[in-house]
């Protein structure tokens, strides 16, 4: 039995919330996460060929107008019964939720394929991807540089350090004292004004490698005069969540790199398109983390092993984040390189073991 695109039809959708035990608070200027939850959306067709997509919602709203208690819920009731009554996702829909939705679609269409994701018209991907950490806000320059130190020894070849007004120059001063050879970039996670000015000015005179989000998300226009008032590039992660946002950002030179990350674009598919647009307008693309899982981490290494994508990103070892995860552990080698997933689908499926141990609820319908 074959729907009308000639595949067999889904048969059965579920959600598994599985809780990641982090190694430490993630803090951040939109908020902290104390305890790691994720959603994992499985789907299954005729044949018994399964995918599996992340959504890696934060447990509040802050960093995007999802979380994880409402994506639950919306997937649950609305999104996956369309799906099982044959209605996928739609341009509106909650991005997060939808893209998790849509990658397990797709890595259900690759598997049964024995095929890896669409490759860039710009060439080959990459086996193996250098990859960075971001380092949380802390309480003194000593702990941010002690953490760049642990980092580095993981062959971590990218710190991304969480800044926020009143606590930017320092830790960056710190660690550039400290490890002069290591590439810092800053991430302000929006929460700078352009009252700020002479403070972003000040960071930039550290030399980061770029500076992400230093305004408010929907701030293209003062983001634009930021970007013209300092020497390093800013990046956009929150002020582009759609392609739309994104050809606005380029329209007025809001930066100059783009910051992708799959879930939150809505999806591998068009995380992917969005990199090649930006690439195509000129700017930089740079592969962000969003705390996901092995399986989450594993399908964005897909996009970071993309030529368009300038230097490290955030897709490294998650056994730097949670002393447990779904799948089994991936680690760097003794270049600081992670291996990009070389099998058919998205991702390597969890492992059934280690997501009946980490899952603290769950949901199924059939047909």
């Amino acid at each position: 039995m074959t729907d009308s695109s000639g595949d067999p039809p889904l048969v059965a959708v579920g959600i598994r919330r599985v809780a990641l035990p982090l190694r430490a608070p993630h803090i951040a200027a939109h908020g902290t996460e104390w305890d790691r939850e994720v959603l994992l959306v499985r789907v299954v067709d005729a044949e018994g060929w399964a995918g599996w997509g992340e959504c890696p919602t934060l447990s509040r709203p802050g960093y995007t107008a999802e979380w994880t208690d409402g994506a639950w819920d919306v997937l649950r009731t609305d999104l996956l019964p369309r799906l099982l009554a044959g209605e996928e996702p739609g341009p509106d829909a909650p991005p997060m939720a939808a893209g998790a939705v849509r990658d397990a679609l797709l890595d259900l269409a690759l598997r049964r394929q024995g095929g890896a994701p669409s490759p860039s018209p710009e060439g080959p991907s990459a086996a193996t991807v250098p990859f960075g950490v971001a380092i949380g806000l802390a309480h003194d320059a000593e702990e941010v540089v002690d953490e760049v130190d642990t980092a580095m020894i993981a062959g971590a070849r990218l710190v991304v350090l969480k800044i926020r007004p009143g606590w930017s120059v320092e830790p960056l001063a710190a660690v550039r004292r400290r490890r002069p050879e290591v590439e810092v970039a800053v991430d302000a996670n929006g929460s700078f004004t352009l009252d700020d000015l002479d403070e972003l000015r000040a960071l930039d005179a550290e030399g980061p490698s770029f500076v992400e989000q230093p305004l408010p998300a929907g701030d293209l226009e003062g983001s634009a005069q930021v970007a013209a008032a300092l020497a390093a590039p800013i990046a956009l992660d929150e002020g582009v969540t759609t392609l739309r946002d994104l050809a606005a950002a380029i329209s007025v030179e809001a930066g100059s790199i783009v910051t992708v990350k799959p879930a939150r674009m809505g999806g591998h598919a068009i995380a992917a398109e969005a990199m090649a647009r930006a690439h195509r307008a000129g700017w930089d693309v740079h592969v962000g983390g969003m705390l996901e899982s092995g399986l989450g981490r594993a399908a964005a290494r897909r996009l970071a092993a993309r030529p368009e994508v300038r230097g490290p990103a955030l897709v490294g070892p998650t056994g730097l984040l949670f002393t447990d995860d779904v799948v089994a552990p991936v680690e760097a080698d003794t270049d600081g390189l992670v291996a990009v997933p070389d099998g058919p689908g998205l991702a390597p499926p969890p492992d059934p073991g280690r997501l009946a141990h980490l899952t603290m609820d769950g949901w199924n319908a059939e047909r």
